[in-house]
């Protein structure tokens, strides 16, 4: 027995070599599958790594989900004036508009259930409010007048809160509103927080803090001691910023919180989009 399991061990034996064979061949006939490696991270200079951080903001801003249709933003807001006279109110902002071409916007501000603090409509050349307690209607004429022209201390107009809070801050601070074609600023460091950069030209002039994947912290007017705002960022988005707190080195400071952001089937008409007054109201020049 022992002798019939020997001479059928070295029968295979052969067999056993011939495919051992084969396969080796067909190895070195294949091509070879080269594994994919993140490229290694260098240590960067200050700048450099600033200029990636902003690279990455304009990517994410590139990539963003923009207001390409019918939309309703709700959210709270609770603001102090400079004589510390507090001001709890909800916003519902709404409109048909893309990036380029937002207006007309509506905004209409209550202070309670059926109580209206403030009704505005901004469109492309001037600026509405209406107040039903002065029984008054204030009005601009040109482009971006900011909410604080009515006494709201928001330093942006609705055009740009919109922007803002949909998640297309890239249109704000981006050179141009390509994010592809968007150029690292020239002036630029590195913060706790991620990086800083100085924004001369952009729609929002000022100086704007973005974190190390991206997304804006905070914003701060150019040139002198004035407006500023920090972004909390939410959490399916950092582009849309959750919460939004601003100050003034003069004391006024707002704290606006989203709530919801939707999209709207069918569009507004245009009544909907419309401020009528009504009769008797007085209308004045916004200073």
């Amino acid at each position: 027995m022992r002798d019939l399991f020997v001479r059928r061990r070295a029968a295979a034996l052969p067999r056993l070599l011939i495919l051992a064979a084969l396969m080796v061949m067909a190895g070195a006939c294949a091509p070879k599958r080269v594994p994919l490696v993140e490229p290694p991270v260098a240590e960067e200079s200050g700048e450099d790594k600033a200029a990636i951080i902003w690279q990455r903001f304009a990517a994410r801003a590139k990539a963003a989900e923009g207001m390409t249709g019918p939309f309703r933003v709700s959210a709270t807001l609770r603001y102090t004036d400079n004589e510390g006279k507090n001001t709890r109110a909800s916003g519902l902002l709404w409109g048909n508009g893309k990036t380029a071409a937002p207006h007309p916007l509506r905004l209409d501000l209550t202070a309670g259930p059926g109580v209206v603090v403030a009704k505005a409509r901004e469109d492309a050349s001037s600026f509405l409010v209406y107040v039903p307690d002065e029984k008054s209607a204030y009005r601009r004429e040109g482009k971006h007048s900011t909410l604080t022209s009515f006494g709201v201390p928001v330093p942006l107009s609705l055009g740009d809160l919109t922007l803002l809070v949909s998640g297309q801050s890239g249109a704000l601070f981006l050179p141009s509103v390509s994010a592809a074609d968007s150029g690292v600023p020239t002036e630029r460091s590195l913060t706790e927080n991620g990086a800083r950069y100085i924004l001369p030209g952009s729609r929002l002039p000022g100086e704007l803090e973005l974190s190390e994947d991206g997304a804006p912290v905070s914003w701060k007017e150019l040139g002198r001691e004035g407006w500023s705002m920090v972004f909390e960022p939410g959490d399916m988005d950092p582009l849309k910023p959750r919460r939004v707190r601003v100050s003034h080195v003069q004391g006024w400071s707002a704290l606006m919180v989203v709530k919801e952001i939707s999209r709207v089937s069918p569009p507004y008409s245009t009544a909907q989009l419309d401020l009528p007054l009504p009769p008797g109201t007085e209308t004045k020049p916004i200073e």
